[in-house]
């Protein structure tokens, strides 16, 4: 499902204009990003936790081919881990 098809399903799950869904899905994403900057970990009881990680850095082989060493630098990520309950609702349906 790509970010389209959100705010249909959304829309259609809330019996709102599609117009209405994208805004309110449009501000849910944003406040998000604005929350990683501020808080590392999200809690979603029921849902699951975002958390933002980050790489080390570390050498790697140069992927143009000149089998050099490079560094990479770190760099953040997020991920996301299922609570229990969630996956047990998956799992069951």
């Amino acid at each position: 499902m790509v970010k389209k098809e959100f705010k249909k399903f959304y829309s259609e799950y809330n019996k709102m204009s599609e117009e209405d869904a994208s805004k309110e899905v449009e501000e849910f994403l944003e406040m998000m990003k604005q929350a990683f900057f501020k808080y590392p970990k999200i809690v979603f009881r029921d849902f699951g936790t975002f958390e933002v990680k980050e790489t080390k850095e570390r050498k790697i082989v140069d992927p143009r081919g000149n089998n050099k060493l490079i560094h990479s630098k770190p760099r953040k990520y997020i991920k996301f881990k299922a609570s229990k309950n969630l996956e047990e609702r998956m799992n069951n349906k």
